[in-house]
């Protein structure tokens, strides 16, 4: 028996019920990034940050309805799963996945409004858990993390040398 069949054989993952669950939730989350009605700022597997409050009978604790997280002030947006923020309340949200809650909070907003600037990046070191299931073991590993607008998926639209947003890729250019 190789090594893959190894660890599959011990998970406990029904792909069907996890492709459906998925699957589900993309066509829920497309009454709001695809709705005329609002300007769609960031979109992630379970959130939306829109320009404007959202129906009541849309918020709340029932299957189908969301939860409202933030009201936002400023927002930063680099990459998927990496943003800035400034609440109503005055919070302050990074979040930067990959990164360590140590480096995290010696970030600011202004540090993301700084990296919008074209071929801008910073760079991060950072010491984290590394673990190998194939060694059964884990080890502290230095690292460096570069934070900067990042897009695999959307072309990169800048206007004078500063982010504004996104389109889709052309793949007929491949």
């Amino acid at each position: 028996m190789d090594y893959d069949s190894e660890i599959t054989n011990k998970m406990d993952v029904n792909i069907a019920i996890a492709s459906a669950i998925t699957a589900y939730g993309r066509i829920h989350m497309s009454q709001f990034k695809n709705n005329p009605n609002y300007k769609l700022y960031y979109s992630d597997t379970d959130c939306v940050v829109i320009d404007k409050p959202l129906s009541p009978d849309l918020i709340g604790n029932k299957l189908g309805q969301v939860k409202l997280e933030h009201i936002i002030n400023k927002a930063v947006f680099l990459a998927p799963k990496v943003y800035a923020l400034i609440t109503d309340q005055g919070e302050q949200i990074i979040k930067a996945k990959g990164l360590t809650k140590d480096v995290i909070q010696d970030i600011k907003i202004a540090d993301f409004e700084f990296l919008l600037s074209k071929d801008s990046s910073k760079l991060l070191k950072q010491s984290k858990l590394s673990k190998s299931l194939y060694n059964s073991d884990i080890e502290l590993i230095n690292t460096i993390y570069t934070l900067k607008v990042t897009s695999n998926k959307r072309q990169n639209i800048y206007i004078n040398g500063i982010f504004d947003s996104t389109k889709p890729l052309n793949y007929n250019n491949f």
